[in-house]
């Protein structure tokens, strides 16, 4: 059993680079319709561990495919293609290389194409000359479908909404390369408006019941603007993690929960540590999680998400409790509120859905 506390993301850590960065793996466009998604409700979808050789590496950019379903992640070089469901790798890609030097080359951007068939990679290491600094992946097969840009090194990139060509921040300015020919058919001096225009990840992460393990090393949101992927390489762990959150349609999260009768409890100073008690893990087996997640509400009180995830249960698959605390004076906090919605194994909705009905 894994047993993870987190407890929200440190903000004002983005450096101008990253900032740059997320045009290449932001989802581009509005999440439609009229209710905006509320972030402090969003569920952990799934938890990816990155092995690395050293500690030291850092994932260096992030691209969540337009439906969300998959993420492409870049580490020191190379790429992996992974469900976002399971975690499961489909692809490993080469990545970028440098003949002269004979070693990886980081990646500076990546995009998803508008049907989500292939993946656009950029690469640029200053005084290095790259074998491609821009790679089209073929995300069926795996394959390199071209190899664009030359030498020049490329920092951002994003597809145009038809999908037929692709924005670079190549060399000095901004190109816009013709998929079908290769070749640079526009410049400009900056990233055209309607590519670049869209929710902003760094506001999301902000909104999110994030772990506070440290700083995001990248960030993607996918093109409905309902699933962000976050990178970092939180100090207890041995590797980076990528973690992918999921919201919904904005309704209130009060009305999604079942609410449960408050226990007898007396207030206490560790409300996390009360969380797990009162509904936390009893039976350790090797599949089962424990996730905790809290944070303090605008109104100063504060929320505690516990998740139990692969439960030994023949119709629950996850739960999750929804708990929030009251200041009580002198450092205590009380408990006020209490709710609960479950995963079922067999319905009566799908696997994947949480509801308040009694799993069959």
């Amino acid at each position: 059993m894994s047993r993870r506390a987190s407890t929200g993301i440190r903000r004002g850590a983005w450096g101008l680079a990253l900032c740059l960065g997320l045009l290449a793996g932001v989802g581009f466009g509005s999440t439609g319709g009229s209710v905006a998604p509320d972030w402090a409700d969003a569920d952990l979808l799934h938890e990816i561990e990155i092995e690395t050789e050293t500690r030291e590496e850092r994932v260096e950019r992030l691209a969540l495919s337009p439906e969300g379903a998959r993420v492409a992640i870049a580490v020191r070089g190379r790429l992996e293609l992974r469900e976002v469901a399971t975690g499961e790798m489909i692809h490993r890609l080469d990545g970028h290389l440098s003949p002269e030097i004979d070693a990886v080359l980081p990646v500076t951007g990546l995009a998803f194409s508008p049907d989500g068939a292939s993946l656009i990679s950029a690469s640029w290491n200053p005084g290095v000359v790259a074998d491609a600094s821009l790679k089209h992946w073929d995300l069926a097969t795996g394959n390199l479908l071209q190899a664009l840009a030359g030498d020049q090194g490329c920092r951002e990139v994003a597809f145009t909404a038809d999908g037929a060509s692709v924005w670079a921040a190549c060399g000095r300015d901004v190109q816009r390369l013709e998929l079908a020919t290769g070749r640079v058919v526009e410049r400009a001096g900056r990233f055209p408006a309607d590519v670049t225009q869209g929710m902003d990840a760094e506001a999301v992460a902000d909104a999110l019941p994030m772990p506070r393990q440290g700083p995001a090393d990248a960030l993607a949101l996918s093109a409905d603007g309902k699933r962000l992927a976050w990178a970092g390489k939180p100090p207890t762990y041995p590797h980076p993690v990528v973690r992918v959150w999921h919201v919904g349609e904005g309704a209130s999260a009060d009305d999604t929960y079942q609410a449960l009768e408050l226990p007898e409890v007396s207030t206490t100073t560790d409300p996390v540590a009360q969380a797990r008690e009162l509904y936390g893990l009893e039976e350790f087996t090797p599949v089962t999680s424990e996730t905790v997640s809290h944070w303090v509400r605008d109104d100063g009180d504060l929320q505690v998400m516990l998740r139990l995830d692969d439960l030994k249960d023949d119709a629950v698959r996850a739960l999750r409790y929804r708990l929030r605390f009251a200041p009580a004076g002198e450092g205590q906090w009380a408990l006020v509120q209490a709710g609960r919605k479950q995963q079922c194994r067999r319905g009566p909705t799908g696997p994947d859905e949480w509801t308040t009905q009694l799993c069959h």
